[in-house]
């Protein structure tokens, strides 16, 4: 049964026969901790999980635009990402990967729609995984105490104790950590868990918000603000390029927003953390190269010469775009006719529209980020178990580790396969099954 108990000021003890006694607690109710309460339940352990928010999954909701992005068909290393250079952090993936995570959400209820690569529920609604996840928590009777903020956890001779903001505490044989990282406090990440896990011997590699929107000081950024283009975007850092990819670009009040932009942020926050300059390149015309941009520009001025030279780019650019890309190519007097212009100017516009350049500031904060870089330790972690290496009975899940996803459900993936594995572990040994 589905239960909301806050248990203010009292103690329970595993061993002292108290109220309400678990063999597992798990602290947070995000994407990984459901999938693990869900797991250990499954197999016999009495589970109990506390959630800080009045409602357990509020992050499940946004994510996908509010499709839920469960995960991806091609769970490739190199959309993961971590500060360890030698640790394997497939090893999850590989273990739970796609077909076990189709095949857990199939029995549960939910029809997959494939989109390229991406994995959405058929309903094309989060809510419905979310909902899903909640109806085979309570079927399984798995405790779910909410508006639950824990402030510390400590061992106590052969036991766990968790502590609660207002007094409460809750005693366990084994506790799970899915607390999430520092993106959107509001939706229940709040950076509590690295707190606890400082706590308890576990290094904290610097964090860093991902897949958010990135800033920039280009007074272009404002022209063109809610204007989309589909183009390829580079990131380069000190001068080198570090990822490039393809896709819609919009352009806001204080800088770039969009798929493409989210997926390079990652880059741009790390640059701006080890104070490095980063600029973004955005190519409007992928598929063309310079020259052939050179040619057909001399092209649509024969076709029209009469036509000023703002208006040979109309029916090639977007309105909003036109003035901003003349404006970066240095070209004045745009009113003139277009075959006044002279080659050097028109190489220019070229070159812009093949390299229109954003200086980049660094990103949005956590409260506009989706996911969190950075966190604990990889290579403190068992990842055949998430058990800690420096605590015993204790698991450590999703986003409070130094793990990160691309854009496209890897993230949830992570969350899904480590909650997987850790609730499987702790309704291992010690605990009935």
């Amino acid at each position: 049964m589905l239960v909301n108990k806050a248990a203010y000021g009292q103690s329970y003890s595993p061993y002292e026969g108290g109220y309400s006694v678990k063999e597992v607690v798990i602290i947070g109710g995000g994407a990984s901790g459901l999938v693990a309460a869900i797991v250990a339940a499954r197999r016999g352990a009495k589970v109990c999980l506390l959630e800080r928010l009045s409602r357990v999954g509020k992050k499940i909701l946004v994510t996908g635009n509010g499709r839920c992005n469960i995960t991806n068909t091609q769970l490739k290393a190199n959309c993961y990402h971590t500060s360890s250079e030698v640790y394997p952090i497939m090893g999850p993936i590989e273990r739970f990967g796609y077909e076990e995570t189709k095949t857990f959400f199939e029995e549960l209820g939910i029809a997959f729609l494939v989109e390229g690569q991406k994995v959405y529920p058929c309903s094309e609604q989060a809510t419905s995984v979310l909902d899903v996840l909640r109806m085979e928590a309570e079927r399984l009777q798995v405790e779910i105490l909410t508006d639950v903020k824990v402030t510390d956890l400590f061992y106590k001779k052969d036991g766990w104790q968790i502590v609660g903001e207002q007094g409460q505490t809750y005693a366990s044989k084994k506790v799970i950590v899915a607390t999430g990282g520092m993106a959107n406090a509001s939706l229940g990440c709040d950076g509590t868990g690295y707190n606890l896990l400082k706590r308890l011997g576990h290094q904290i590699t610097p964090t860093f918000p991902i897949l958010v929107h990135m800033l920039s000081s280009s007074p272009y950024c404002k022209m063109m603000m809610g204007t989309k283009v589909k183009a390829d975007v580079k990131i380069e850092v000190e001068g080198k390029v570090m990822r490039e990819d393809y896709g819609e670009v919009l352009f806001t009040e204080d800088g770039l927003s969009g798929p493409p932009i989210f997926q390079l942020s990652r880059i741009a926050s790390r640059a701006k953390l080890e104070k490095q300059s980063a600029k973004v390149v955005i190519d409007l015309f992928k598929d063309i190269s310079y020259d052939e941009m050179v040619s057909l520009l001399y092209e649509r001025i024969a076709r029209h010469p009469e036509r000023s030279i703002e208006e040979l780019f109309i029916g090639l650019l977007h309105k909003r775009i036109i003035v901003p890309v003349l404006k970066a190519a240095t070209i004045v007097q745009i009113g003139r006719p277009c075959e006044n212009l002279e080659y050097d100017e028109i190489a220019r516009i070229a070159t812009t529209l093949k390299g229109f350049t954003f200086p980049v500031e660094g990103t949005r904060g956590y409260k506009y980020a989706q996911v969190t870089a950075g966190g604990v330790k990889i290579d403190e972690v068992d990842l055949s178990t998430m058990g800690s290496l420096k605590a015993k009975d204790l698991y450590i899940t999703g986003e409070v580790l130094d793990v990160d996803g691309d854009c496209g459900g890897y993230n949830l993936q992570w969350a899904w396969s480590t909650g997987f594995i850790a609730g499987e572990s702790v309704s291992r040994n010690g605990v009935k099954a």
